[in-house]
């Protein structure tokens, strides 16, 4: 369950569900858009169903929704793999395998967090990882890459880590140290 799903929440917490700033609540509190009630000491508390009516007017997000997670890769018996992990930890998966479909997605599921592989047709990690410190989206998301056996990838992560959460995991996976670094990162 979470939290706020009684009948009333503060700012901060509908700011969480909806994925957006308390600043943002507040302004609507304050135009009205979202009907709230004022503490004594001028906190805006609004009614759960007041959250999801405005939600649903302004066409945002589910509140109840499961988390999003992107995966990033080509290969389908890892996305299987990989996706059913993440189901099992409550985790709603969308995939993309190239540019306009990582694009799509992310304005669509506004995930929590991005998995990525390292090998693509289409793309290359090194364009990919600077493009996502490129975009207000997805600069401050964690990144998990599962790297094939083999792969150097270090360095390349390296020059991206004073940027954001970056986790590497390498094939063969291991189920338990996947779920730590996934719980890590959410």
């Amino acid at each position: 369950m979470l939290k706020g799903d009684g009948k009333i929440i503060s700012t901060e917490e509908a700011s969480r569900l909806l994925g957006v700033s308390q600043q943002s609540v507040r302004k609507w509190c304050q135009s009205g858009k979202i009907r709230a009630k004022t503490t004594p000491g001028g906190f805006y508390k609004i009614e759960r169903s007041e959250l999801e009516r405005f939600r649903q007017e302004f066409n945002m997000p589910n509140l109840d929704a499961n988390d999003f997670v992107l995966i990033i890769e080509e290969n389908k018996d890892r996305i299987k793999f990989i996706s059913g992990l993440l189901e099992m930890l409550d985790f709603d998966v969308v995939t993309a395998h190239d540019l306009i479909s990582i694009g799509i997605a992310i304005g669509n599921s506004r995930p929590s967090f991005i998995i990525s592989g390292t090998t693509f047709t289409k793309l290359d990690l090194d364009y990919l990882l600077n493009s996502f410190g490129d975009n207000e989206e997805t600069k401050n998301l964690p990144l998990l890459v599962i790297a094939n056996e083999g792969d150097n990838i270090d360095s390349l992560v390296g020059n991206y880590k004073k940027e954001r959460s970056i986790s590497v995991l390498y094939e063969p996976l291991d189920i338990h140290q996947f779920k730590r670094e996934v719980e890590n990162i959410s």
